[in-house]
Parts: structure tokens; C-alpha cells; sequence
């Protein structure tokens, strides 16, 4: 195996993916064949080497129950954290020191913060004859699949609503906990970049991308795609005020760049201009206008229009940095969001 950085082997862990860093291994049980040896636990206390090799043999077997680890770290010869099938992460019953504790909680960190597509093999693997039916229901515009926080892999799937108090009452129907405990969001289909690459999705973020959509009539995937290009896929995203952000920056939806600078031409009120004056639309150089505006002024997401035809959602500039509350932004900034919308293109 290729010799990794440490670096290198924390993502490998948050991806429960065999790795090297020297000292720092990481073991995916489901890389290994049959025939390889057997995995060293015999430096763990007596009972539980004998349960984890036990589970190992175990799997090789084809046995696999909520227990089954998925993944091993190893500190030298010491097996320091495991993960299981059932995304539980597990330590040894010891009191460690230097590096093996270091090591520890590199691999405890991480393997308590899988990626997201690891989460759903995962549950994938453990949904078996229900997941033709959490695949059918992911297929639709606006789906989730969910698990509670407490239990990574006892997914189910539902269609998003736009309105966070129904979406949890929705989840709450298909999930063994009660509407208002945390659950987390594994997988979202139609909501663009943002849902594709965003290592967590918020569900108070994908509600308000949901109304968002309906209120402007616009593909979800174009509100992800705004939101991944304008905050970054993994940034503090302000839920309760992503709709009038949204509404302070949209100049709306065109079939294409051109189209916009058209647009502009006339809300600037240069085409009435050259028309008085009886000059030709020739003598404006639209090309070089549009340039202009979307190296400066805007910036377009590609999308689709009511039809299915290709367009392109047009907003001002600049890109939004997100504050560094989660949760909202300030009154004024709040303010100055919901004024600029006053004289705005439509």
C-alpha cells in the first residue's frame, strides 16, 4: 500500500478507506480477502480481543450483525478505534498516552464524521429488502433520506417540504424518533451542487431552498447551484434569512447571458435613447456589454427554464460570504438585504 501523510490518512478515515501513514493504519475490513491473514488484537485486553476477533472471523464468514466493525486504526501493532457496520465507533479499554492517544483521537474524530456516501453504503447495506423503496422515493425532486442522530444507518427517505415544522412531522412518521429530535440529512436529490458536495446538509437550509424554488419558480437544482457558487458548499449558510437573500440578489431568469445585457439595455433606458436619436441597436456593442456586466456586476447559474430548455438564473454581484452565526444574520445586514430588493429587475 502507497505511504500516506497523516493528513491523508484522516480523510481516509472519514471515508473508511485503507491507508498507510506509517505508525497511523487504517484497515476497511471489506478490502480484505479471505485468505488474508489474520488482523492483530491480541495487544487489546483479553475480552475484548476475543469479541473483536471473534466479529472479524465473523464477517469473513458472512455473518454480519449491528457489532460487525467496518473499519479498524491501528497505532503501531495497537488497535486504537474501530468503526461498525452500523457506523458506531468503538475504543479500546485502555487508558492511552503519546502518540497512540494522539492517534486515537485523530481516528475518533473522524470516523464519528464519515462522508456522506459512506453513511448511505452503509445504510444501504443494512436497509436490504426496504431499499428498492427508499431508492424509488430518492428518484423525486426534493428528496431526502434521513437518519436519526443517534443511529446513522436506520435511514428512510421522504419528499421534502418547504415548511420546517411539516418536513419534521413528515420525518417523524418514517423515523423511530419524535418530531422534534435530531436527525440528519444522508443524501438529497435536485438540489444541486450544494446537496451534491456539502459534507452536511442542514434540513432548516434544504426547507428554505425548497420555498425558495416555489416562491421564484425556479428548478431546486438552481438554488443549489446559487448556493453552492455564492457561500461555498460547506459554509454556515443563515436559514432563516436564505429567502431574502435569495430575493435581494435574483435579477432574474433568462435563456441566456445575452438576453440579460438585452434586458439591461432597455431597464437603463439606453434602447428608448438610441431610438429617439434614431441610431441602430448595431451601435452597441452587445458582446463586449455583456461581458462587462458579468466580469463586474453579476454572475449567471446555469439552469432550466418552465419548459426543460436551457437558461440562466442572472444575480448581482458580489458573492455572498456567509456571517459566522449558523444561525441568522443581523438585524441590519437583514435589513439592507430585504431593501435592495426595492427596484430591482423582475
Amino acid at each position: 500500500m502507497r505511504r500516506s501523510t497523516v493528513a491523508d490518512a484522516v480523510r481516509a478515515f472519514q471515508r473508511l478507506r485503507s491507508v498507510n501513514a506509517g505508525s497511523l493504519v487504517g484497515v476497511a475490513l471489506a478490502d480484505r480477502y479471505r485468505t488474508s491473514p489474520p488482523l492483530k488484537v491480541d495487544t487489546l485486553p483479553p475480552a475484548q480481543a476475543a469479541v473483536l476477533a471473534a466479529s472479524i472471523e465473523a464477517r469473513t464468514a458472512g455473518v454480519i450483525d449491528g457489532e460487525t466493525p467496518a473499519y479498524l486504526v491501528y497505532s503501531g501493532d495497537l488497535p486504537v478505534a474501530w468503526c461498525t457496520v452500523r457506523a458506531t465507533v468503538v475504543t479500546p479499554d485502555l487508558v492511552l498516552d503519546g502518540t497512540p492517544a494522539r492517534h486515537q483521537r485523530m481516528a475518533v474524530s473522524a470516523m464519528s464524521n464519515l462522508a456522506r456516501w459512506v453513511l448511505v453504503a452503509l445504510a444501504d447495506a443494512r436497509a436490504e429488502g426496504e431499499e428498492a423503496i427508499v431508492h424509488s422515493v430518492m428518484s423525486e425532486e426534493g428528496a431526502v433520506r434521513i437518519a436519526p442522530a443517534d443511529d446513522l444507518t436506520s435511514s428512510a427517505a421522504v419528499l421534502l417540504d418547504g415548511d420546517l415544522t411539516a418536513a419534521r412531522a413528515s420525518i417523524a412518521k418514517v423515523l423511530p424518533v419524535d418530531a422534534a429530535a435530531e436527525v440528519v440529512v444522508l443524501d438529497a436529490h435536485g438540489f444541486g451542487r450544494y446537496g451534491r458536495d456539502s459534507h452536511r446538509l442542514p434540513l432548516p437550509v434544504l426547507c428554505a431552498m425548497r420555498r425558495i424554488a416555489s416562491t421564484h419558480q425556479l428548478p431546486l437544482a438552481a438554488v443549489g447551484d446559487w448556493l453552492a457558487t455564492s457561500g461555498g458548499v460547506d459554509a454556515d449558510v443563515p436559514a432563516e434569512d436564505l429567502p431574502a437573500i435569495f430575493t435581494a440578489g435574483f435579477l432574474g431568469l433568462f435563456p441566456h447571458r445575452s438576453a440579460y445585457a438585452e434586458r439591461h439595455l432597455v431597464d437603463r433606458g439606453w434602447a428608448t435613447a438610441l431610438a429617439r436619436l434614431g441610431m441602430p441597436r448595431r451601435y452597441i456593442d452587445l458582446e463586449a456589454l455583456e461581458r462587462d456586466l458579468f466580469d463586474n456586476d453579476v454572475y449567471a447559474v446555469a439552469t432550466t427554464d418552465a419548459t426543460g430548455g436551457q437558461a440562466v438564473a442572472v444575480f448581482r454581484r458580489p458573492l455572498l460570504s456567509w456571517p459566522e452565526t449558523p444561525t441568522s444574520i443581523s438585524t441590519p445586514a437583514r435589513a439592507a438585504a430585504r431593501a435592495s430588493t426595492k427596484g430591482m429587475h423582475s
